[in-house]
């Protein structure tokens, strides 16, 4: 008897579908194969419906409200047909001019298409309705980590039932002999609380097995089919010729055009991840003030709205999101609103003690005390580095202080335009002061820094958030300087703070 595959057997594909992360890319292309054959009639191929129906399906994700109710009715019927729609719209939007060079954790759309996936399979799983899939995947979600013991011979989840006497609801019941720490679950409405042993475990015991709140099973598996997607765009783009790839984005045109409009209009928060009109707001403003004569406005400077206005006026792009914002801003009044209603960011100040309001657009960090670097032992100048500087006088370097010391110095202006073999002569001349300076190592230890970057980008330095400074650091409040916003450093990397925003980017 021959083994199922998903190309013509129902639960195979639902349980490929279900679970990619634990298949190798010969069921993944068998799954994709029972997709596309649903665009195959009377043995020829139906290229203009399957453009249809993946336009229609890269569309529909950039509505907030049609990836939400696919949790609850699915937008697509079928898994195979699901997982090649969604897989051929991602690589779309990545041929994209306008993402060529952007890595995709940062294009918004590709989000949007996988959480229409992830919703869309949510709800054929539970129409499916077969109880052993879910049970399959609870062995992934649920199971203990067997390595260099035997597996557990028999299932993980030994069922999904309802449980009265924990108060109703459903349970997966799992026995402790193959249970995990995953099936310990806490009540997420109380992680105020502090730890998890301050907070109460909705796991509940009864007779040698756990039981565990469905819930949790829908979010564990969610989080799953997050990463589950990724592997399945990456086996489709392995599967695709390079013919195939020409055809489908010369062909498609809905999704581009979508794309096109967005940027036109200034809505980059629907194709951007993260977008944050605030920041983009003040980097505009950076920016045409950076262009006015020195005459009319300077950075780090107080000016009335009219002023700044002005120079707002003045400011020439040829870029489309930039000039949205310019336009958006009318007049010194409307500027003088903007500025409000963002007088939280660190590079906003308003000076109020006069009769006309002034304002002050700085880079992050403005209001720290500032420091001239004309030489690298002026960074010493910081307390946060002085304490460091005394600390190497009796200890030898962790990695992350020479990582530190190295891309302070990387983006300080005088070093724009030097030499490595420059640079790191500098830099030796400072280390050599410690007495575990050992020049050999110290030269290989800095180009090894240099050489690093994350996506073709400088890193950027430390900033005083950063754990790693803590050790060195008198505190915040005691400090009249800030790492970032007293040093000297240039406007490109402000930009990349811009860029990658507060917070860690979610990886796609």
């Amino acid at each position: 008897m021959s083994t199922p595959t998903p190309v013509d057997d129902e639960r195979t594909a639902y349980r490929v579908a279900a679970l990619p992360l634990e298949y190798g890319s010969t069921r993944i292309n068998q799954l994709f194969t029972r997709g596309y054959n649903r665009y195959i009639v009377d043995g020829e191929d139906q290229p203009d419906d399957l453009l249809d129906d993946l336009e229609r399906f890269g569309t529909a994700a950039f509505k907030e409200n049609v990836r939400t109710n696919a949790a609850d009715e699915p937008f697509v019927d079928e898994p195979g047909t699901l997982a090649v729609l969604a897989t051929l719209a991602a690589i779309c939007v990545k041929a994209h001019p306008k993402f060529e060079h952007a890595p995709p954790r940062k294009i918004q759309v590709l989000y949007s298409i996988r959480e229409l996936y992830v919703n869309n399979l949510a709800s054929l799983l539970r129409e499916f309705g077969d109880a052993t899939l879910q049970q399959d995947i609870a062995e992934v979600l649920y199971a203990k980590d067997t390595s260099g013991e035997s597996p557990h011979p028999g299932r993980v989840c030994t069922g999904i039932t309802e449980m009265p006497e924990f108060g109703g609801g459903l349970y997966l019941e799992i026995p402790m002999v193959a249970a995990s720490r995953n099936c310990l679950v806490y009540d997420a409405d109380r992680r105020d609380a502090g730890t998890e042993d301050d907070r109460e475990i909705l796991t509940r015991v009864k007779d040698n097995r756990l039981y565990v709140p469905a819930g949790d099973f829908d979010e564990k598996y969610h989080a799953y089919a997050e990463r589950a997607f990724k592997k399945l765009l990456r086996v489709q783009e392995d599967g695709l010729s390079e013919d195939q790839q020409v055809w489908l984005t010369t062909n498609e045109s809905a999704i581009t055009d979508r794309i096109n409009r967005f940027i036109e209009t200034g809505h980059h928060e629907r194709i951007w991840r993260n977008w944050d009109q605030g920041e983009r707001t003040i980097r505009v403003l950076r920016r045409a003030i950076s262009e006015s004569a020195d005459d009319v406005v300077q950075q780090d400077e107080f000016h009335t709205a009219k002023e700044l206005y002005s120079a707002v006026t003045a400011y020439d792009t040829e870029n489309n999101w930039e000039a949205s914002i310019t336009d958006w801003i009318s007049s010194p009044s409307s500027l003088a609103k903007t500025l409000a209603n963002h007088q939280s960011h660190s590079a906003v100040t308003i000076k109020r003690d006069g009769r006309v309001n002034q304002y002050r657009i700085g880079h992050p960090g403005t209001g720290s005390t500032q420091i001239d670097v004309d030489a690298i032992e002026d960074l010493f100048e910081l307390p946060c580095m002085a304490n460091m500087e005394e600390r190497l006088h009796e200890k030898k370097p962790i990695r992350k202080d020479l990582y530190n010391f190295a891309r302070m110095v990387m983006w300080l202006p005088q070093y724009q335009n030097s030499s490595l073999d420059e640079i790191v002569a500098d830099l030796k001349d400072v280390f050599s002061r410690w007495p575990w300076y050992d020049e050999q190592v110290t030269d290989y230890q800095i180009r090894y820094e240099f050489t690093n970057t994350i996506d073709g980008n400088t890193p950027l330095p430390m900033n005083c958030d950063n754990d790693d400074m803590q050790r060195y650091c008198i505190g915040k409040d005691q400090c009249p300087y800030s790492i970032w916003g007293s040093l000297p450093f240039p406007d490109e990397m402000y930009n990349q703070v811009d860029e990658h925003g507060s917070g860690r980017t979610e990886q796609f």
